[in-house]
C-alpha cells in the first residue's frame, strides 16, 4: 500500500504538468488581439439545459457538460506565425499524456495537423476531449463533463465555433481511424 502510494504521488506531478501545459497556452494567449477564447463554465451549461425543455437529448448533454473553453487563432498573419501543435509538443505534452488520455484522431494534410484526444471516466464515458489544431489554422478546444462519442460529435453540429467542425469528423470514424475526406 505505501508503494502504490509513493508510486501515485510520483506520477501525480506528470498528470498536472500535461495539464498545465494547454493551461499555459490558454493563457497566454488568451484575451489577445487576433484570437477568440471562449470560457463556457457548467454552472452557465447547466442553466442553458433548463431553456431546452422541449428537448430533452440537448438537456441531458448540457447538464453532463461541465465546461468548454475554446482558443482559435483568428487573425491570418498570426496563424502562419504560430503553430499550437508545435507548441504543445515542444513541452513534451504529446509524451505526459500517453496512458491517461486516448487518440482517437489523428489528421495531417498540408501544413495542418488535428488531434483528438479523449480521457475516459470509471464508466468508460468521456471525461474530457482535447482537440488540438496547429499549422494553417490554430485551435485549441477543451470539452469537460461525461459524455458519451455521440454527444461529443453533436456539440460539433451544434456549434457554429471555429474548430468545431472537425467534431463532426468523429461521428465518421472509429477510434483510431482516420475518416474519410469530404
Amino acid at each position: 500500500m505505501k508503494k502504490l502510494f509513493i508510486i501515485l504521488l510520483m506520477l501525480l506531478p506528470f498528470q498536472m504538468m500535461a495539464q498545465d501545459a494547454v493551461d499555459k497556452l490558454f493563457d497566454k494567449y488568451s484575451g489577445k488581439d487576433g484570437f477568440t477564447t471562449v470560457n463556457i463554465s457548467g454552472k452557465l451549461l447547466g442553466m442553458a439545459s433548463q431553456f431546452e425543455q422541449d428537448d430533452k437529448e440537448a438537456q441531458n448533454m448540457l447538464s453532463s457538460l461541465t465546461g468548454i473553453r475554446i482558443l482559435s487563432v483568428d487573425d491570418e498573419a498570426l496563424n502562419k506565425s504560430l503553430n499550437f501543435y508545435d507548441e504543445l509538443n515542444k513541452d513534451h505534452f504529446f509524451d505526459k499524456i500517453k496512458g491517461e488520455y486516448e487518440l482517437l484522431m489523428d489528421v495531417k494534410e498540408k501544413g495542418q495537423v488535428v488531434k483528438f484526444y479523449v480521457k475516459e471516466n470509471k464508466e468508460k464515458r468521456i471525461s474530457h476531449l482535447l482537440m488540438v489544431v496547429g499549422g494553417d489554422d490554430n485551435a485549441l478546444i477543451s470539452i469537460s463533463g461525461n459524455l458519451d462519442m455521440n454527444e461529443i460529435a453533436k456539440i460539433g453540429q451544434g456549434v457554429h465555433i471555429g474548430g468545431l467542425e472537425h467534431l463532426n469528423d468523429i461521428e465518421k470514424g472509429e477510434k483510431g481511424e482516420k475518416p474519410e475526406k469530404k
